[in-house]
């Protein structure tokens, strides 16, 4: 969580930094919805298995405000056989449920972007090794297993967009806050994507944005 302490902290000063400025001009996108796909790569580690970067996926939907927006998403890295507790449980996926506070400080054809949020993190479905036999052991380690399988996170995000009418092309770089020790997932999870937001029009009745 240290490693990851000033970025979150900058993020949340340049946050703080350009919300007073959206009240200075409406973006030609202002009080819109958009639907966002993205695909990329995850890295995550667990605690018994080094560093894994697996193919990701995910969607979300972007409300956005004057210069601001909020986001709901949900993605997931898509493993195969990851290993967590000395290879006691498996699991394939790491799936990632958040809200994040957007800011979008330069309205222009590129322009940066910065998020700072949370969310809950999870292994999804583990499983116990076919080492283990004897039926009693397997319930009382899948019951442990799917009791540290979740966590809670706090997150900061950068990137990057290119606008063309209703349609954004994005890439991104995302990281979290790191579990308590007692989870399967250990330190820091990343991940890599890029994408496109498709807008599906007004977030408010009676609001029409220009370029829509």
């Amino acid at each position: 969580m240290t490693f990851f302490r000033h970025p979150v902290a900058i993020t949340a000063i340049v946050l703080a930094a350009t919300m007073p400025s959206a009240a200075l001009a409406q973006r030609s996108d202002s009080y819109t919805w958009k639907l966002g796909l993205e695909a990329g790569a995850m890295a995550f580690q667990t605690n018994s298995q080094d560093t894994k970067v697996v193919p990701a996926a995910g969607a979300h939907l972007l409300i956005m405000a004057h210069r601001g927006g909020l986001l709901f998403g949900v993605d997931e890295g898509i493993g195969n056989n990851e290993q967590a507790s000395g290879g006691l449980v498996l699991f394939n996926d790491v799936r990632r449920y958040q809200g994040v506070l957007m800011a979008f400080p330069i309205a222009g054809p590129v322009e940066p972007y910065f998020g700072v949020g949370g969310g809950i993190l999870q292994v999804v479905g583990p499983r116990i090794s076919p080492n283990i036999l004897d039926p009693t052991d397997r319930q009382t380690d899948l019951a442990a297993a799917q009791a540290a399988s979740s966590t809670g996170f706090v997150t900061a995000l950068v990137g990057v967009q290119g606008r063309w009418g209703r349609f954004t092309v994005f890439g991104q770089y995302q990281a979290t806050t790191s579990p308590s020790s007692d989870n399967l997932l250990h330190g820091a999870t990343q991940t890599l994507m890029g994408g496109i937001r498709i807008g599906l029009g007004s977030a408010r009745e009676g609001v029409t944005a220009g370029g829509y």
